[in-house]
């Protein structure tokens, strides 16, 4: 399934296309931002494309009436529904995870679908966050029944892996998504996860026979030996960190040329929302011209 990266709003006036074109705006970059406010956030600053949480779908359409009509005039298309988190075999139950994940995983996949048809979305990224290691075949299954179900309604299914998990690392997302022979299944390529686990360069070339549905992005520096890893904390912002990104985002490329880049930079201090966003889209403008 082939998707079309998201173009600028400046590319006709500036002669030329906006650097954030192909980079969307991760809701895990304003943690606790609802989905209308999310959407103007990345419309202000020039990014066109949001992933947005299930919940946020939920809480818009529950709480505003009037959440259709403000979400339509940012201008701004939703591409992937990140995540769905209880679909997997191995996956805890909601009373098993911290409160302030619950919600998550309480919505199954009929929740995460509607979420996908509402808000015109093009994937729905499946993870198994906190899950317990499963035989790969039965994630298979569960997989394909879950691009079937979707691909009904013309959605792709994006798997990440996660280390720690039964999908923990970029051959494992792999091999699963091969088992499920689905042809609306790929996986999510996330650099942070990629080099946590060790990855190579030459580990990326495997997904030319596969399906990338949506690349997440963030910069970190090298931890020192011994350090403690605390989850969400420690993502920086394109530019700022020491990973190899230009070389993943040109491997990426090379792969997968219409991949979508989504950032996702989980802030360790909340912070002004507005300040934020305007802070990634102009390190993320920087970064994409001098990598071009």
């Amino acid at each position: 399934m082939m998707h079309t990266r998201p173009s600028g709003p400046d590319s006709a006036s500036t002669g030329g296309p906006d650097p954030l074109d192909g980079y969307a705006l991760c809701w895990g970059c304003v943690p606790g931002t609802g989905l209308t406010d999310l959407a103007a956030l990345a419309a202000r600053h020039g990014f066109r494309e949001i992933s947005v949480r299930p919940r946020q779908y939920f809480a818009a359409a529950g709480d505003d009436p009037a959440w259709r009509g403000k979400f339509d005039d940012a201008g701004v298309r939703v591409g992937v529904i990140d995540a769905m988190l209880s679909r997997l075999p191995g996956a805890p139950e909601p009373h098993e995870v911290p409160q302030s994940l619950r919600p998550d995983y309480a919505l199954g996949l009929d929740d995460c679908l509607e979420a996908a048809e509402a808000l015109g979305a093009r994937a729905l990224n499946v993870a198994h966050y906190l899950g317990s290691p499963v035989p790969p075949d039965e994630l298979a299954d569960a997989v394909g029944e879950t691009a079937d179900a979707a691909a009904r309604i013309g959605v792709a299914v994006a798997l990440e892996f996660i280390p720690g998990t039964g999908i923990p690392d970029l051959a494992a997302a792999l091999d699963i998504a091969r088992r499920a022979a689905r042809p609306n299944a790929g996986v999510l390529f996330d650099s942070w996860h990629f080099l946590r686990n060790g990855g190579a360069l030459g580990d990326i070339a495997g997904l030319a026979q596969c399906p990338v549905v949506e690349a997440q992005l963030s910069d970190r520096r090298t931890p020192a030996p011994g350090e403690e890893y605390v989850p969400m904390k420690g993502r920086l912002p394109l530019g700022e960190g020491e990973a190899p990104l230009a070389a993943i985002a040109r491997a990426l490329r090379q792969s997968a040329p219409e991949t979508v880049f989504s950032l996702e930079i989980f802030p360790d201090e909340p912070g002004d929302p507005d300040r934020t966003v305007a802070h990634l889209a102009e390190t993320t403008r920087a970064f994409a011209t001098s990598h071009r």
